[in-house]
């Protein structure tokens, strides 16, 4: 008995293959890559604050400086602040291991130095945070560290 390919044999065949495609899709796509941050839902609800300690900093009439030295990043910031706590947030979105977190230790001048050992070359997202007069104040910008060798 010779076998006879129907039309209703190529549906079947069609169907299949459709099926092994949106099941490959399904298999492949399941891995969406790592978040930059793991408490990522936590952040989105802080977002409405960063946007207004953001704003803040920009109405600020002396903004604080990040100068890239031989020994490290160093912020600067104007004298007549008077700043209760913050943080330096470093995060390396290639490499979440190379992520630094830092309290913000001013010295008496008003600065702080992000050492060149800590750092990796590459870019970093900077994440400036603190306090001053019961507001808080936030900058964020992509700083490169590129070592002196």
């Amino acid at each position: 008995m010779k076998f006879k390919f129907t039309w209703g044999h190529g549906i079947a065949v069609a169907l299949l293959c459709f099926m092994i495609f949106i099941l490959s899709l399904m298999f492949f796509a399941g891995d969406t890559g790592d978040l930059v941050t793991d408490n990522y839902y936590e952040k989105s609800i802080e977002y409405e604050d960063d946007i207004e300690a953001e704003s803040r900093t920009l109405s600020l009439q002396k903004q604080p400086e990040v100068v890239i030295q031989a020994n490290g990043w160093k912020l600067i910031f104007p004298a007549e602040y008077q700043i209760t706590e913050g943080s330096v947030v470093l995060l390396r979105s290639n490499n979440p291991d190379q992520d630094l977190i830092l309290p913000l230790k001013l010295d008496a001048k008003n600065q702080m130095l992000i050492p060149s050992a800590k750092l990796v070359n590459g870019d970093y997202e900077m994440r400036l945070s603190w306090e001053m007069n019961h507001n808080k104040y936030l900058v964020k910008k992509t700083v490169k560290w590129q070592s002196p060798s």
